[in-house]
């Protein structure tokens, strides 16, 4: 029997690098819908929904066909997540980040697929040389098949990690339960929480992929290359 794979898209209008930039429509879509896209193009994702507190956000959304889940106010995109999926039946879930709209869906494919026992898995791709240096550009350290570590600098056999999660329905139950780490806090780095905690992060190594859009900058160049 095929899995119940179900992706979910966190959505908060409050961006404070790029005010609204999940409903900026320069493109001539909002950004979200693309991500929407990509999330409805992976062949092992079942269903597809917008998890957001904005009614802004949840009528964009639903103007494009796309299905919203309300939910409270959230610290981060996992509880907000984790919310959204706590009353749906459904094998696994895949968080799908907003603002990455040129990523390849394969990248969830390939995520799904490694998860196996693991509670949580997600992706990383090799770091392009721009990269190394760029504090916003995450970076992480695999062993085998896992993550040991992620940091915001560059260290040797470092990874650029692509914020694409996939979670056993359960685990987020759990992670939304413990504490925020001092490395979660401290690096701003959610996953941390997990890691710190002792639980394992399968990691599909996939092609280099696009970067997500943190300002107005790259949300211009995105629009350009659309044009």
């Amino acid at each position: 029997m095929d899995k119940k794979v179900v992706a979910v898209i966190p959505a908060r209008i409050d961006s404070s690098r790029f005010p609204a930039k999940m409903i900026a429509d320069a493109s001539g879509k909002p950004l979200i819908q693309y991500a929407w896209e990509v999330a409805k193009k992976a062949q092992s994702v079942t269903e597809v929904y917008i998890a957001t507190d904005s009614e802004e956000i949840a009528s964009r959304v639903r103007a494009f066909g796309g299905e919203v889940i309300m939910t409270g106010i959230h610290p981060n995109g996992t509880s907000r997540i984790a919310q959204a999926v706590q009353d749906l039946e459904c094998d696994l879930v895949v968080n799908m980040q907003g603002d990455e709209p040129e990523l390849d869906s394969t990248v969830i494919d390939k995520t799904v697929e490694i998860i196996g026992d693991s509670v949580m898995a997600t992706a990383a791709c090799a770091l392009q040389s721009d990269e190394i240096e760029n504090v916003n550009v995450v970076k992480t350290k695999v062993e085998g098949d896992f993550a040991i570590d992620f940091s915001r600098f560059a260290e040797n056999a470092s990874l650029r990690h692509i914020g694409l999660y996939v979670y056993q329905p359960s685990f987020l139950q759990t992670y939304v339960a413990m504490q925020p780490t001092q490395n979660e806090i401290g690096r701003k780095l959610e996953q941390m929480r997990a890691i710190d905690n002792g639980y394992s992060i399968a990691v599909a190594i996939v092609e280099p992929q696009p970067g997500g859009i943190d300002t107005k900058e790259q949300y211009e160049e995105f629009v350009a290359r659309r044009s």
